[in-house]
């Protein structure tokens, strides 16, 4: 008899989302931004430019109060995604774009979850070199993925 009958199994396989799944995520929650966040069919493949361009157009569109809120809830579904690509694009793709804007970044704020806004914080910490002003000490890097 084999020894491997009774070894347990000590991982679980957990799937995570592809780039393309990642950039059809955003196109079916905002479809009418297709064309200008994924101009051609490499677009699919690059999540990071699909959302660097996504996040351009929130601060365009920034006194859209419908759609900011959309985009928060957006954001708020993301961050409780697993998965390293999704994490990744959230935090150095959207989130860093968004926070460029200190004013955008301020209004988005108010109504995300405690979890997305300490994501939003650290990326204002790490990447601008400021704090926000609704911060809470100790509340960034909290959340690790």
């Amino acid at each position: 008899m084999s020894s491997d009958q009774h070894k347990t199994v000590d991982f679980v396989l957990v799937r995570t989302m592809t780039g393309r799944e990642l950039v059809c995520l955003l196109l079916d929650r905002f479809p009418n931004v297709r064309d200008l966040v994924c101009p051609d069919k490499d677009s699919f493949e690059d999540p990071f430019r699909v959302y660097d361009s996504f996040a351009k157009m929130v601060i365009q569109r920034s006194n859209d109060s419908g759609f900011v809120q959309s985009v928060v809830l957006f954001i708020d579904e993301l961050a409780e995604t697993k998965g390293p690509l999704v994490y990744e694009v959230l935090m150095s793709s959207l989130l860093e774009g968004i926070a460029e804007n200190e004013q955008v970044a301020r209004k988005i704020e108010r109504t995300m979850t405690p979890h997305s806004r300490a994501l939003l914080h650290e990326v204002e910490i790490k990447i601008y070199g400021r704090k926000s002003s609704t911060e809470v000490p100790g509340d960034c890097g909290k959340y690790k993925h």
